[in-house]
Order: structure tokens, then sequence, then C-alpha cells
């Protein structure tokens, strides 16, 4: 079966590329059957130059409402269409799609595993990942930290934030928790200007700039615990799974994509959200987290790290069951039903 898909090391879809199309290969041939990564809301494949005799689509929305101008014709378009996430198949549904399953990404075990947390020993990290935007909800972590930061002097705050699209940065002007003026620019620069707008002092913060996805792991060690608020997941989050496999327990959002990895007992997961109705370039309804119950959550994390370390443990047992050779035989399996 043959895989057509974005690949790289820095971004989602290029890991996911990567990753199928390696254990793809490991399988049995089948003649005729192509897996696509779905490009955009409108449910059509990255490359219309791959299409083949049979053709699985493989798609992560967080746009709700939209989706549902295209859902009818892309089900008469594809074999199947596979969601990233269960949230995704239920919206898929709706639209009246009814060849439709959901897999879940996987997470390189020879890459993010647990280990010892080398620096930073006498400070408290905080980690926060993934392209700054509105929906990963930045603007959440950076609202909570103002406070927390000030509560504890040995806090610092780690972020992994950087975003090549200007598009999609330029959502965070939406938001009613910080102060944010999108410009044009280096995106480092306008982080930072961003954090300190905010006041979040820039000497208690270690701000990445784009990394190879084998480069995060020493990211993820070094830190205490992730903060993971994010308004909406077309998917299970990558960074934040990868994250969990490194035995650190993560303060998350368990609405949307995040509900098919957070359980009590793998995460401290939040449990206060409003609606909240997204209209930028697109529409869709999320959910969003509640600003007083993070910042009580990273008291809880502060003052009982023995159970951080619990968590983190039952965190690598669920994460090892994520892995993309799963992932591939699952597609595999789609595949030989048409092969």
């Amino acid at each position: 079966m043959k895989v057509s898909m974005p690949r790289g090391t820095a971004h989602g879809w290029g890991v996911a590329g990567e990753q199928l199309s390696r254990e793809m290969a490991l399988l049995p041939s089948l003649a005729g059957v192509t897996l696509h990564g779905i490009r955009t809301v409108a449910l059509d494949p990255f490359d219309p130059a791959a299409w083949d005799r049979h053709n699985i689509g493989y798609c992560f929305f967080e746009d709700t409402i939209t989706v549902l101008e295209y859902t009818r014709q892309a089900a008469k378009n594809w074999d199947v269409i596979v969601a990233g996430s269960s949230w995704c198949e239920q919206h898929l549904r709706i639209g009246g799609v009814r060849n439709t399953t959901t897999i879940l990404q996987g997470v390189d075990a020879s890459t993010f595993y647990p280990g010892p947390k080398r620096n930073l020993a006498d400070r408290f990290v905080v980690f926060s990942g993934g392209k700054f935007e509105l929906r990963k909800g930045q603007d959440l972590v950076i609202a909570a930290m103002r406070v927390f930061m000030e509560r504890h002097a040995d806090v610092l705050l780690s972020c992994a934030w950087y975003n090549q699209w200007p598009f999609s940065l330029a959502t965070m002007e939406l938001s009613t928790l910080i102060n944010y003026q999108h410009r044009e620019g280096d995106c480092l620069e306008i982080l930072a200007e961003t954090l300190e707008a905010n006041g979040i002092p820039l000497d208690r913060v270690l701000l990445y700039p784009l990394l190879d996805n084998h480069q995060m792991r020493q990211v993820y060690h070094n830190s205490d615990i992730g903060l993971f608020p994010n308004r909406g997941e077309g998917g299970n989050n990558l960074v934040m799974c990868e994250y969990m496999a490194c035995g650190r327990t993560v303060i998350a959002s368990d609405m949307t994509g995040h509900g098919d990895v957070i359980t009590a007992e793998n995460a401290l997961a939040l449990t206060s959200y409003r609606p909240y109705h997204y209209r930028h370039h697109a529409e869709g309804v999320w959910f969003e987290a509640s600003v007083d119950e993070i910042v009580e959550q990273l008291e809880y994390a502060y003052q009982h790290r023995p159970v951080l370390r619990l968590k983190g443990l039952k965190a690598v047992e669920d994460m090892a069951r994520l892995t993309w050779h799963s992932a591939a035989q699952q597609f595999h399996e789609l595949g030989r039903r048409y092969a």
C-alpha cells in the first residue's frame, strides 16, 4: 500500500508520513491502494496526482462546523475516511459519513522514553508545547503561569511554541485572556514580546526554536510537568503523547482528541470547560478550560511531586500501546479489504 503524505521531522504531518511510510514498507504489498493525508477541512488529499483505484484518507480537523459543508461529497469520493480521533469520527458521522473509523497516531518508543532531569534540578519547570495559536491554548498557559510564577520564585516556563504559519499565529488576536497584537516578523521575537507584555519575565523562560523531533526528548526530560489546556485537537496530540511517553505527567484537557488518551490515572485531567465558538478562517465549537482550575492543578503538582512520578509511570504504560506499527497494521487491514 502506498503512502501519500508529507514527510519531515519538524511538524506533525511530516512525522506521521515518515513513520507510516516506514512501517507500511514492512507489510505485504497491496496494489492499487493508497493511504492519503487529508490536507484541509474540505477533506481533499495532499496530492491529488496520487489518486489510486482505492483511496483511504487520514484526517485531523478542528473546524467542526465548516467541515459539515464537505462531508457528504467526501463520503462519495473516498473508500474510507479515517479520523485521527473519535471526536473527529463523531463529526464525520454527524455529516453523513458512514465509511469511517478512528486510528490514533503512534509514539516512537525508540526516541521517547523515560529519563532523568539532568538540568535545572533546583527549579520547577513547566513545559508547554505546540505551535502558538488560539486552538492550542497558549494564552491559557500564559494567564495561568503569570499567577503561578508570582507565587513561586523557583518556577520556570519551558516553551516549544514555534509557528511556521503566520495565518494560525494571527488567531491569537481573538484571545480575551492576553494582549496579542499580530505582526509579521521572526516568530521567536514575537513570542518573547508577547510573554513580556503579559507579565511573564523572560529570565524565567526557556524559549525554543523549531527543533527536529528527535531533539525534543531532552527538552521533555528537563521539565517537571507538561501543560496542555488545548481548546481543540483533531488527533491525540503527538507532542503531548511523546511527552507522556517520557514518563512525565501532564495537566491536560480531556476533551476533543485528548479524550482518547487522557485519564484520571495517567494525568491531572482538567474538568471545567465552557463551549468556545471559534470563527476565523473557518468555524467550529471547541472547549475552553478554566484558568482558575489550571492554576489549582499547577499548585497541586508543585506540592505533590511523588504523585507526578506515579502518574508518569502510568502514562508510559498507556503510551506504549500507541505504536506506529499498530497504526500501520490497522491501515493495512483496511486496504486489504479493497485489494
